[in-house]
């Protein structure tokens, strides 16, 4: 039978979860999300739905402005979309961050590489969710471009422009409270003598990584969209 731990022994935590943290580090990179494979599926469950939808011209209640198809499939592939453009956010902001350090990174780079993987699920779904309204209203651009019906009067109007309002409002909202938990360490990299320089380095780096990944996601998703329906 085993005594009291005496005072230099560990304490027993029960769990290995406390020891694991512990083992990683304050330095080690945060684990990824593990939704990117799930958000690709969901995203190829919508394109495939809104697909057969396009297919399907025998429906009772045709899309507004002359677009063929189904409306009950292509809405159902539409939220499908949308949703896994939302799952798959963390996961890419989180794969942004280890490619800004792939390859002889810099301090820059790698300031910028570890913020967005240790804040991938913070900035992730608000930027996931900006694509996915972006998407969509692209999406209706393109379809009744072509067309003579007007699906954008004042009401539909107002409506995008609050929802686009919401989705920018919460990327800026997460931008904040991003750059509220990261005071400390921006005065620790001051006080240790970092230029102030480096760190606008960091943050350009961190804006063009996100934009060159989110941006072309959202063209593709709103090209893939709106192809199957363009009759």
């Amino acid at each position: 039978m085993g005594g009291p731990p005496g005072p230099g022994a560990a304490p027993d935590t029960g769990g290995t979860a406390p020891a694991t943290a512990a083992a990683r580090g304050p330095f080690a990179p945060a684990p990824a999300p593990t939704g990117l494979p799930w958000g690709v599926a969901l995203m190829a469950a919508g394109l495939a739905l809104g697909m057969h939808g396009a297919r399907d011209t025998g429906g009772a209640l045709p899309l507004p402005g002359g677009v063929p198809g189904s409306p009950a499939p292509v809405l159902a592939g539409w939220a499908l979309l949308a949703l896994g453009l939302v799952v798959t956010g963390p996961g890419l902001t989180h794969l942004c961050g280890r490619l800004l350090q792939a390859y002889r990174p810099g301090a820059a780079r790698l300031l910028a590489g570890r913020t967005l993987m240790a804040e991938a699920r913070r900035l992730g779904r608000p930027l996931g969710v900006l694509c996915a309204v972006l998407a969509a209203g692209l999406t209706a651009s393109s379809l009744y471009a072509a067309t003579d019906a007007r699906p954008f009067g004042p009401l539909s109007g107002l409506g995008a422009t609050v929802v686009l309002a919401c989705s920018v409002a919460a990327v800026l909202v997460a931008a904040v409270e991003t750059r509220q938990l990261r005071a400390g360490t921006t005065s620790a990299l001051l006080r240790i003598g970092a230029p102030a320089g480096l760190l606008r380095s960091a943050a350009l780096l961190r804006a063009g990584a996100l934009l060159a990944a989110f941006a072309p996601l959202t063209w593709l998703a709103a090209t893939l969209t709106a192809l199957p329906l363009r009759g």
